[in-house]
């Protein structure tokens, strides 16, 4: 063995109607497991369940070599289990690293799904850690159960393919996954600058929600930015001349404003749990910067996609002086987690 195992790569983004689980079963030398494991793989993959594997996503069935002062269970297992939906585990056949497995997620509060062949003794402490038993014959069995569970899992659903926004909520340790509104994102003009924006994140939250009518519990989130300047509200400029006087304008300045609409609606189904729709501020400070800096940043077509050609979030003459740094990055991120604790338990 010549590879140094490492970590298994887990994005926090799902695909659509898929939950990623840690997987675990006891295995035996030879290639009877790796056979047995594919199979039932398969029959997870039809149902929507993509899994992590330690024998086969860090020890390369072998190949790998787990560096002396780490181990298996602490330095590779239990980050790749909080980072998944669940654990399932396959308990035909005990072990006490199976028991391990489900006394971890049972603390993180992962849900722990129990399959097993018809008649196994599945033993008390397991099934009492276990959110559901799955008896099967064959892995063909599991497709109908995991598709159920697939389709009823709580799920963070995320308006917006904006990079920035996926990152917070990456940087933040949340699975989502991603479902585009196409919202009509027209301002109002005859609203106030911080009705217009929560009015827009609304329309984004409420296309999503239609178009997920069928899905059970989710958290659906969706937000709207510009920036606002000398009493002017600004989205993304159309041209390079427009962002260098817009920058020109607001350079050495502490008062460039982020206003951040944010709608996040808790639902099952087509009822709506709960709900807010508000908008927030944060205030900006931009260095000054010189017309040569100006022309160096401006190479980059980057600020053709960012309200008002800046932003916080790759501009090193841009600072926070007041508000929430999630607001400022495109997100308050906190309005989510304030209803986030409920996907759970209802």
């Amino acid at each position: 063995m010549s590879e140094v195992a490492q970590r298994a790569k887990i994005s926090y983004e799902r695909r659509p109607n898929t939950l990623h689980s840690f997987f675990a079963l006891k295995f035996h030398d030879g290639d009877e497991d790796k056979a047995k494991v594919e199979a039932i793989e398969r029959a997870l993959n039809k149902a929507g369940v993509e899994i992590t594997l330690m024998a086969r996503d860090v020890e390369k069935w072998g190949e790998a070599y787990i560096p002396e002062g780490k181990t298996l269970m602490k330095d590779y297992a239990f980050p790749a289990m909080i980072q998944c939906d669940c654990n399932i585990i396959e308990f035909s056949e005990k072990g006490v690293g199976l028991g391990m497995n489900g006394g971890f997620c049972y603390a993180k509060g992962k849900p722990i799904y129990v399959i097993a062949k018809t008649s196994s003794d599945i033993s008390t402490t397991m099934a009492n850690v276990a959110t559901k038993i799955i008896f099967y014959d064959k892995p063909e069995d599991l497709i109908e159960p995991f598709t159920r569970i697939v389709k009823s899992f709580p799920r963070v659903i995320l308006a917006s393919k904006s990079a920035v926004r996926k990152q917070q909520l990456t940087d933040n340790s949340i699975p989502f996954e991603v479902i585009v509104s196409n919202a009509d994102e027209t301002p109002d003009k005859s609203k106030s600058f911080k009705n217009q924006l929560a009015e827009i994140s609304m329309r984004k939250a409420r296309k999503v929600l239609e178009e997920t009518k069928d899905r059970g519990l989710r958290l659906i989130i969706a937000a709207d930015q510009n920036i606002v300047f000398d009493n002017s509200m600004y989205g993304k400029p159309k041209s390079r001349d427009e962002a260098y006087r817009l920058i020109s304008s607001m350079s050495g300045t502490e008062e460039v404003y982020a206003y951040t609409g944010n709608a996040i609606l808790l639902a099952e189904n087509d009822n709506v749990l709960q709900s807010i729709n508000i908008t927030d501020v944060a205030r900006l400070s931009v260095d000054y910067i010189s017309d040569e800096e100006i022309d160096n940043y401006l190479k980059n077509d980057n600020y053709l996609s960012i309200c008002g050609g800046i932003s916080i979030n790759n501009c090193s003459f841009v600072h926070l002086k007041e508000g929430r740094m999630s607001t400022a990055k495109g997100m308050t991120l906190e309005y989510a987690k304030e209803i986030m604790s409920n996907l759970n338990e209802c």
